[in-house]
């Protein structure tokens, strides 16, 4: 396992590798820090219990600050080479906004491909929030950009969102598991089309469209997803 190397361009989208002593600890601290956040929206507490509060997350704050942190540049550099190791691999991918499972701003939703589809689950809770009770609209506008970035994995290439067009159908509750699905549409050249759709229960409440253009040339189908050759072409 020490030898264990991973290449930036083969990590797949929104996944991480299995964690690291370290990364797990990463990831109960911030399911403390959301927790934490959760709580303080609209918090029934008294002007001394908040000042309490305060001095404690200042004190937690100044102690984080002792640290420093792993360089990006090295981190990618060695990725980039194909020599990247898994907690390289894991920082890359654990502290990605809503996805990473060491993001205090991350529910997290999850992410993974099943046969020709992108799935992807969250449930959001009140930091979420837009109208009352609902998930905010820019939160699922955020959670759909990478839910359908992650039909990449099917391509060889890796690009930046070009367009995404999103339709609200119904509001989309809080505390409430929600399914994402992706497919990706057609190819071509260095875009790739994109579609998807949001569910609670068996209420659809968003759909959206979207392309993503390729940085490194055009996008072609990777050999284990050459079934899906009938997206090679528009249709």
């Amino acid at each position: 396992m020490t030898n264990e190397t991973f290449n930036y361009f083969d990590l797949p989208i929104g996944e991480s590798p299995e964690p690291t002593p370290v990364s797990e600890q990463r990831r109960a601290l911030a399911r403390e820090l959301l927790a934490i956040s959760e709580q303080l929206v609209r918090l029934d507490a008294d002007e001394a219990a908040l000042a309490a509060y305060t001095e404690q997350a200042r004190a937690l704050r100044e102690q984080l600050e002792g640290h420093g942190h792993r360089s990006m540049r090295d981190i990618l550099g060695r990725l980039i080479s194909g020599q990247g190791s898994r907690q390289d691999a894991l920082d890359m991918a654990e502290f990605e906004i809503l996805s990473g499972p060491a993001s205090p701003l991350s529910p997290p939703m999850t992410l993974w491909l099943d046969g020709d589809t992108v799935h992807g689950s969250a449930t959001f809770g009140r930091v979420f929030m837009g109208p009352p009770g609902k998930v905010h609209g820019g939160v699922l506008a955020l959670a759909l950009d990478m839910l359908m970035a992650k039909t990449q994995d099917f391509v060889t290439g890796l690009g930046m969102t070009g367009t995404l067009n999103i339709r609200y159908l119904a509001p989309t509750p809080l505390n409430t598991e929600i399914r994402f699905e992706a497919r990706l549409n057609r190819l071509e050249g260095r875009k790739l089309f994109v579609e998807a759709k949001v569910f609670a229960g068996d209420t659809q409440t968003v759909e959206a469209t979207g392309i993503w253009i390729s940085a490194q040339g055009d996008y072609r189908l990777r050999d284990h997803f050459a079934h899906l050759g009938a997206a090679r072409q528009p249709a």
